[in-house]
């Protein structure tokens, strides 16, 4: 099978290596479409410490085409699933059913969702944990989404869908303007111009926004930090600010980091994304394996914010 592996920073091949062969508890999937996410480029440009070579997709579906024997009792060949492991940058990838705390198994999805909005399934349930379970957003309370990209936008839908109501801040017109069609009530340009709110949830991954992010937290609120923050993770912070305003600041990281993941909201994402949640209007372009390296320069220039492999 053809694959795009990481051997070391900016170093990604496409390579031919051996059809993979499920072991008992594995089943094999041959991949329909797989999202290419901030994260991919990351590792890409800074490098990595899951080990190299590295298949660094970690969005993708596909149907079922061999079953190890453990596994014939749930699944069969034709199963359209989900896969949450690092292997979508591949004709076809393994997955486990059960025993790996970094991921939930395969996630069963229905041929009625396209594999482009299906392909959003992980990342959306990452931002339904950071709004629920680590910002711990209620109905009717307030939450800042400061970022519009990809992300960000997933950010508010999911502080939408849990009853908040949400403000979005980002300079980049092109991308707020697309924020009311994921639930923001307003939009803002400048990030002086955002009020307090109970919630501040931080999608970018520059460590010099976290103090404006404590000015922005109501007290006995919460500040969430979605994004990694790369080679460059440090900031100073108003201690005395976080103390006598009883603020929480919380990292959110996948569905949660085990032994505390939240398998469930993989359906809460489900749940959104067939009930019409436009998250294919992120989508900009699709890209075969070989195209790849082009995507990450033009998300690194911003020129586009999302795009789907179909190996």
């Amino acid at each position: 099978m053809r694959c795009a592996r990481l051997h070391g920073i900016g170093d990604l091949r496409v390579e031919i290596l051996p059809d993979p062969v499920p072991a008992r508890d594995e089943v094999l999937v041959e991949i329909e479409a797989c999202g290419i996410c901030p994260t991919d480029l990351r590792k890409y440009l800074i490098g990595t410490s899951d080990g190299y070579p590295l298949n660094p997709g970690h969005e993708w579906l596909g149907h079922i085409v061999a079953v190890g024997d453990d596994a014939s009792a749930t699944w069969a060949e034709g199963d359209r699933v989900y896969g949450d492991t690092y292997a979508g940058y591949a004709d076809q990838a393994v997955i486990a059913i059960a025993g790996n705390p970094w991921s939930i198994g395969p996630f069963r999805v229905s041929e009625g969702v396209s594999a482009v909005r299906a392909s959003f399934l992980e990342p959306l349930a990452d931002c339904v944990h950071a709004v629920r379970d680590q910002g711990r957003v209620e109905p009717g309370q307030h939450v800042t989404v400061i970022g519009a990209g990809q992300m960000g936008l997933q950010l508010v839908a999911a502080a939408a869908d849990a009853g908040a109501v949400v403000t979005c801040v980002e300079t980049d017109p092109d991308r707020l303007v697309r924020a009311p069609s994921f639930g923001a009530v307003n939009c803002l340009a400048d990030l002086d111009d955002a009020e307090p709110t109970d919630c501040v949830i931080l999608s970018i991954g520059i460590a010099k926004l976290v103090p404006r992010c404590v000015d922005l937290c109501l007290p006995g609120g919460r500040i969430v930090l979605f994004a990694g923050f790369g080679d460059q993770p440090r900031v100073e912070l108003d201690m005395n600010a976080i103390h006598y305003r009883e603020l929480a600041i919380v990292g959110s990281e996948w569905v949660g980091t085990p032994p505390h993941v939240h398998p469930e909201r993989y359906a809460d994402a489900l749940r959104m994304i067939e009930a019409g949640l436009p998250v294919e209007t992120l989508v900009a372009r699709e890209v075969g394996l070989d195209d790849v390296e082009d995507v990450y320069r033009a998300m690194q220039s911003r020129e586009l914010m999302k795009a789907i492999l179909r190996p």
